[in-house]
């Protein structure tokens, strides 16, 4: 089976650059009539975008460049924290992320792609964020499930799309310019970063540059870190509007691994580091399709160093190539045909060698009758060690007014166990999380209906009722060694409302609410699934000081009780807790340089409570800096 996958990507691999070659050569050929109706194809598929977010079926959520540079985000996890019904915390052993849609923490996996292609590696069931530098974040959109199947496996309890920084605004003669940011910031603990970023425009494309470095000591004994970062970007676009990139970044991070309150490990010790390139081909097919081609690669190097003085390494080396073609013809209709082919491999001391071959082929039609906008695909997953597996997804929605919005959605997905959950996780030290060899995959039903109601001009309120049944849900229990260990519950749901409302009704107040009301049960014993509160409500309340240019943000966050065992044992009880966050923004300008400065006030009334069993809150810590523009 190697020997064949080996040929089979090679093949393809060939194809895909023989195709990046000869499109555009073709495109050069074009009579100048055909060359103007491809131009308004390009129209036609840029406003497609913007009507999916808003009339399609699926619960889109986008995070816009422009809010982000306003609302002055320390990174790309406090920025995707901020969106309803998203909750995003650094891991308490040091590594990955931990996300939440809907409540989602303790059941399903969360898909996070970046310009399309896929984070997460078959070793890793979580991702770390910190290797994305905020400064080449241009969106984020959250995808609730049921998501569509073209965003790939992976995503049974939703996924989060991040696109980069095309930059194609210095395109414009006003703007063809070098630009530099410096960003330096100091705080709480031992909390200090510094960081640049370097834009080069050229007269086809951009190239942009980014650096930094940081430090924290941490509250608690051994929760120190320090961290490295650099990426670069380079995009050209062609007379016949192609458009090449190629992206890289690199990753490094020396941390100590604290361990929970009731086991800990003050000499655990992680080093990490991470590089990816990425190569994207964007073009068009005749005079109504578009088509994107990426190549990716990953390399992981884990050390980890236990509190016996054990050590063990990981690495881990991921190539994968993903294409998709659109096809949209008279703004009513369109079908997306694509696929992703990708090899992970992973040598690791304590698990010894492994690899996976995966295969993923799709296909999604949209079609627009009037007010109703239907959506149903299809999806064939396959890899070497765990075969064949189908998805699909649907989806329908209803305008009954101009500013109303009815939608319903079903999905059916499959979760292979990762390598992390079948041996051993790279996201902590070997004294807390172990692996399972004996999981099996996991097959999971998610449906939604709901209603959208637009009024004024930036208001919008939502409803939804959304479940989700789970056979051999993967969830992780702690055995009698103190070490957590993941196994299948036969059958679990979740269940659930959602309310969320954005209102702006004076020009510098706005207010973003959102409240997930859900019950879970795990059928095995009747118990609630872990980390899984009954509430959660999240409130944003932004004001800007209209003479002083002065930006006020506060977040309040309420979460009921829950558990982090699945016995629900009162020993892992987390109990209801509230937070609250404030953020002040400055602008200013310092010889002739555009500037910010800022302050950061987080769990302000410093209450104690923990998001994770074992690992509380570091309570009330401040962070303040400034920002140049060159």
């Amino acid at each position: 089976m190697m020997k064949y996958f080996n040929i089979v990507f090679c093949i393809l691999i060939c194809l895909s650059l023989c195709t990046s070659f000869s499109l555009p050569a073709a495109a050069q050929h074009h009579s100048p009539d055909t060359e103007a109706h491809t131009l308004e194809a390009v129209t036609v598929t840029a406003e497609k975008l913007e009507e999916y977010v808003r009339n399609h079926p699926r619960r889109v959520t986008i995070l816009e460049r422009k809010e982000i540079q306003e609302r002055h985000f320390m990174d790309i996890g406090e920025a995707i924290d901020t969106m309803p019904g998203v909750d995003v915390r650094q891991s308490g052993t040091g590594m990955g992320t931990r996300i939440s849609i809907r409540g989602s923490a303790g059941s399903g996996s969360v898909l996070v792609l970046i310009n399309g292609r896929p984070m997460n590696t078959s070793q890793y069931g979580s991702v770390d964020l910190s290797t994305i530098p905020i400064d080449i974040v241009k969106s984020v959109t959250v995808f609730k499930p049921p998501v569509p199947v073209w965003l790939g496996p992976g995503a049974s309890a939703g996924a989060i799309s991040i696109i980069t920084h095309e930059l194609e605004e210095t395109q414009t003669e006003k703007k063809k310019k070098h630009a530099i940011q410096l960003k330096i910031n100091g705080g709480s603990y031992g909390n200090a970063s510094i960081a640049g970023s370097y834009v080069i425009p050229r007269s086809e494309g951009t190239v942009m540059l980014t650096a930094g470095g940081g430090h924290r000591d941490g509250k608690r004994e051994n929760s120190d870190k320090d961290t490295g970062n650099f990426s670069f970007h380079w995009d050209k676009k062609t007379e016949n509007q192609s458009q090449y990139d190629l992206n890289g970044r690199y990753y490094h991070s020396e941390h100590g691994s604290a361990g929970p309150t009731d086991n800990p490990t003050p000499d655990a010790r992680q080093q990490y580091d991470k590089g990816s390139l990425d190569f994207r081909f964007k073009g068009f097919i005749g005079e109504t399709g578009d088509f994107s081609l990426k190549t990716y690669t990953d390399a992981v190097r884990l050390e980890d160093t236990s509190q016996s003085g054990a050590t063990s390494t990981l690495d881990v080396f991921k190539i994968g190539i993903k294409g998709d073609s659109v096809w949209a013809k008279d703004d009513t209709h369109a079908l997306r045909v694509g696929g992703i082919l990708e090899r992970d491999a992973v040598d690791h001391t304590l698990s010894g060698d492994h690899h996976r071959e995966k295969l993923s082929l799709h296909t999604q039609f949209d079609r627009d009758i009037s007010n109703i906008t239907g959506t149903f695909g299809l999806r064939g997953d396959y890899t070497n060690d765990f075969g064949w597996f189908p998805a699909f997804s649907s989806g329908m929605s209803y305008a009954p007014g101009k500013n109303s919005l009815l939608k319903a959605n079903v999905g059916y997905s499959v979760k292979v166990p990762s390598f992390s959950q079948l041996y051993q996780p790279a996201h902590g030290s070997m004294d807390q999380v172990g692996g399972n060899p004996d999981l099996t995959e996991e097959n999971i039903w998610s449906y939604d209906i709901g209603i959208e109601h637009k009024f004024g001009k930036n208001s919008v309120f939502e409803a939804s009722l959304f479940r989700t049944d789970n056979k051999n849900l993967i969830a992780y229990d702690r055995d009698k060694d103190m070490i957590y260990r993941p196994r299948n519950i036969y059958k679990a749901y979740r269940q659930g409302a959602e309310l969320s409302l954005k209102y702006q009704g004076w020009e510098n107040v706005s207010t973003d609410i959102s409240y997930i009301l859900q019950k879970t049960e795990n059928r095995e014993t009747d118990k609630e699934l872990t980390y899984a509160p009954r509430h959660k409500f999240k409130l944003t309340l932004k004001y800007s000081l209209p003479d002083a240019d002065t930006k006020i943000e506060a977040i309040f966050r309420a979460v009921s009780r829950h558990y982090g065992s699945l016995d629900n044992s009162n020993t892992q009880k987390l109990d209801a807790y509230h937070s609250a966050d404030l953020k002040i923004i400055q602008p200013f300008t310092y010889k002739a340089l555009s500037s910010e400065a800022f302050v950061h006030f987080q769990n302000l009334f410093d209450n104690d409570f923990e998001v994770h069993h074992g690992y509380p809150d570091d309570g009330f810590r401040v962070m303040c800096g400034f920002v140049l523009n060159f």
